[in-house]
């Protein structure tokens, strides 16, 4: 697992109905989490910063103290999981890994994508470039295996 600070983007893939899920995830709108292999109870999060790539979805959250965040694929499964962390290691040049902590998120237990990142301007742009490689290997993926 690679140590990451408090700050740490947590990325979390899991299937959903997309509408639904959805609708109310916007900057300053809340959303609960937890990690139920720690035997952490769900926390109310402040959404402040959120980014939307077709069914890849991506935000920072606050509890007012502390920001971590999470990177969201609707409709992947796990096998596909796996393969754009490695797939995604590759090209944005940073660990990418697959974490088997669970996290749950409005009530859905999710598995997360982890990697090293911290609040500071060499690290800044992980998150959107993450997020923007993910959704173009997810997209790719999902071509490949309706073609």
């Amino acid at each position: 697992m690679i140590s990451t600070p408090i700050s740490t983007e947590f990325y979390l893939l899991f299937s959903a109905d997309l509408e639904s899920e959805l609708h109310h995830w916007e900057v300053g709108s809340f959303i609960n989490i937890g990690w139920p292999d720690q035997g952490l109870s769900d926390q109310q999060y402040e959404i402040v910063e959120f980014q939307s790539l077709g069914k890849v979805f991506r935000a920072r959250v606050t509890d007012g103290n502390k920001q971590g965040g999470f990177l969201v694929i609707f409709d992947c499964p796990d096998v596909v999981l796996e393969q754009i962390a490695d797939q995604a290691t590759q090209q944005v040049g940073f660990k990418v890994i697959v974490s088997s902590l669970r996290c749950r998120i409005d009530g859905t237990v999710l598995r997360s994508l982890d990697y090293e990142w911290y609040p500071t301007p060499e690290y800044a742009h992980r998150p959107r470039l993450l997020a923007c490689t993910v959704a173009e290997l997810f997209d790719n993926i999902q071509g490949a295996s309706n073609s």
